[in-house]
Protein backbone atom coordinates (compact mmCIF):
# COMPACT_ATOMS: atom_id res chain seq x y z
CA UNK A 1 0.00 0.00 0.00
CA UNK A 2 2.80 2.31 0.98
CA UNK A 3 4.00 2.15 -2.76
CA UNK A 4 0.27 2.84 -3.98
CA UNK A 5 0.24 5.85 -1.61
CA UNK A 6 3.71 6.41 -3.25
CA UNK A 7 2.25 6.40 -6.93
CA UNK A 8 -1.06 8.49 -5.81
CA UNK A 9 1.48 10.88 -3.89
CA UNK A 10 3.09 11.53 -7.45
CA UNK A 11 0.46 11.43 -9.72
CA UNK A 12 -1.56 13.97 -7.59
CA UNK A 13 1.79 15.67 -7.81
CA UNK A 14 1.95 15.86 -11.17
CA UNK A 15 -1.78 17.30 -11.49
CA UNK A 16 -0.87 19.75 -9.12
CA UNK A 17 2.11 21.29 -10.80
CA UNK A 18 0.42 20.63 -13.92
CA UNK A 19 -2.78 22.87 -12.53
CA UNK A 20 0.06 25.38 -11.47
CA UNK A 21 1.08 25.93 -15.05
CA UNK A 22 -2.01 26.35 -16.79
CA UNK A 23 -2.92 28.68 -13.31
CA UNK A 24 0.01 30.80 -14.56
CA UNK A 25 -1.12 30.89 -18.36
CA UNK A 26 -4.10 31.58 -17.30
CA UNK A 27 -2.92 34.69 -15.10
CA UNK A 28 -0.45 35.27 -17.51
CA UNK A 29 -3.69 35.59 -20.06
CA UNK A 30 -5.53 36.91 -17.84
CA UNK A 31 -3.03 40.12 -17.33
CA UNK A 32 -1.85 40.58 -21.19
CA UNK A 33 -5.94 40.89 -21.59
CA UNK A 34 -6.00 43.47 -18.83
CA UNK A 35 -3.26 45.59 -20.01
CA UNK A 36 -4.53 45.12 -23.49
CA UNK A 37 -8.03 46.43 -21.86
CA UNK A 38 -6.10 49.29 -20.68
CA UNK A 39 -4.21 50.31 -23.84
CA UNK A 40 -7.74 50.47 -25.74
CA UNK A 41 -9.45 52.33 -23.19
CA UNK A 42 -6.58 54.71 -23.26
CA UNK A 43 -6.55 54.61 -26.83
CA UNK A 44 -10.40 55.36 -26.78
CA UNK A 45 -9.89 58.14 -24.64
CA UNK A 46 -7.50 59.75 -26.07
CA UNK A 47 -9.79 59.41 -29.89
CA UNK A 48 -12.61 61.05 -28.00
CA UNK A 49 -10.49 64.24 -26.56
CA UNK A 50 -9.01 64.52 -30.41
CA UNK A 51 -12.80 64.36 -31.70
CA UNK A 52 -14.13 67.06 -29.81
CA UNK A 53 -11.22 69.21 -30.52
CA UNK A 54 -11.91 68.70 -34.10
CA UNK A 55 -15.31 69.06 -33.57
CA UNK A 56 -14.72 72.09 -31.66
CA UNK A 57 -12.49 73.13 -34.49
CA UNK A 58 -15.16 72.38 -36.90
CA UNK A 59 -17.95 74.35 -35.12
CA UNK A 60 -15.38 77.16 -34.80
CA UNK A 61 -14.95 77.57 -38.36
CA UNK A 62 -18.46 77.32 -39.38
CA UNK A 63 -19.01 80.15 -36.63
CA UNK A 64 -16.32 82.44 -38.27
CA UNK A 65 -17.71 81.30 -41.55
CA UNK A 66 -21.01 82.49 -40.61
CA UNK A 67 -19.81 85.41 -38.84
CA UNK A 68 -18.56 86.49 -42.20
CA UNK A 69 -21.35 85.78 -44.05
CA UNK A 70 -23.27 87.86 -41.53
CA UNK A 71 -21.10 91.13 -41.83
CA UNK A 72 -21.31 90.61 -45.39
CA UNK A 73 -24.71 90.39 -45.72
CA UNK A 74 -25.06 93.98 -42.78
CA UNK A 75 -23.03 95.58 -45.23
CA UNK A 76 -24.79 94.62 -48.33
CA UNK A 77 -27.97 95.30 -46.59
CA UNK A 78 -26.63 98.41 -45.52
CA UNK A 79 -25.57 99.49 -48.99
CA UNK A 80 -28.80 98.69 -50.70
CA UNK A 81 -30.46 101.04 -48.30
CA UNK A 82 -28.17 103.74 -49.17
CA UNK A 83 -28.31 102.76 -52.85
CA UNK A 84 -32.10 103.14 -51.98
CA UNK A 85 -32.14 106.21 -50.71
CA UNK A 86 -29.86 108.00 -53.60
CA UNK A 87 -32.52 106.12 -55.89
CA UNK A 88 -35.52 107.82 -54.04
CA UNK A 89 -33.49 111.07 -53.74
CA UNK A 90 -32.92 111.40 -57.27
CA UNK A 91 -36.31 110.63 -58.00
CA UNK A 92 -37.99 113.58 -56.14
CA UNK A 93 -34.95 115.82 -58.01
CA UNK A 94 -36.27 114.61 -61.12
CA UNK A 95 -40.13 115.29 -60.59
CA UNK A 96 -39.07 118.41 -59.43
CA UNK A 97 -36.44 119.32 -62.13
CA UNK A 98 -39.78 118.27 -64.69
CA UNK A 99 -41.95 120.76 -63.07
CA UNK A 100 -39.37 123.23 -63.21
CA UNK A 101 -39.21 122.58 -67.15
CA UNK A 102 -42.73 122.72 -67.34
CA UNK A 103 -43.02 126.17 -65.62
CA UNK A 104 -39.98 127.55 -67.73
CA UNK A 105 -42.16 125.99 -70.71
CA UNK A 106 -45.04 128.36 -69.86
CA UNK A 107 -43.12 131.25 -69.06
CA UNK A 108 -43.77 134.35 -70.96
CA UNK A 109 -40.87 136.06 -72.75
CA UNK A 110 -41.55 139.26 -70.23
CA UNK A 111 -40.94 136.94 -67.68
CA UNK A 112 -37.74 135.56 -68.32
CA UNK A 113 -36.19 139.11 -69.20
CA UNK A 114 -37.52 140.30 -65.98
CA UNK A 115 -35.97 137.29 -63.86
CA UNK A 116 -39.44 136.26 -63.02
CA UNK A 117 -38.76 132.50 -62.38
CA UNK A 118 -41.13 130.08 -61.33
CA UNK A 119 -41.15 129.43 -57.43
CA UNK A 120 -40.33 125.96 -57.55
CA UNK A 121 -37.08 126.93 -59.01
CA UNK A 122 -36.35 128.30 -55.24
CA UNK A 123 -37.13 124.85 -53.83
CA UNK A 124 -34.60 123.36 -55.71
CA UNK A 125 -32.23 125.50 -55.19
CA UNK A 126 -32.94 125.18 -50.88
CA UNK A 127 -32.98 121.41 -51.32
CA UNK A 128 -30.14 120.30 -53.49
CA UNK A 129 -27.44 122.75 -52.30
CA UNK A 130 -24.91 121.66 -54.52
CA UNK A 131 -26.29 123.23 -57.55
CA UNK A 132 -26.37 126.53 -55.47
CA UNK A 133 -23.72 128.75 -57.62
CA UNK A 134 -26.50 128.41 -60.52
CA UNK A 135 -28.84 130.04 -58.05
CA UNK A 136 -27.35 133.67 -58.80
Amino acid sequence: MDSNLKEEFERIKKELSKTKTELELVENKLEYCQNRLLDIRNEKDNLKKEIIKYETIDIEKKLNDFQKLSDEFLKQKHRLEITKELLDDSREEILLLKEIINDFKNLSSFDFIRSNYPNNIDEYFIKYEKYEKYKK
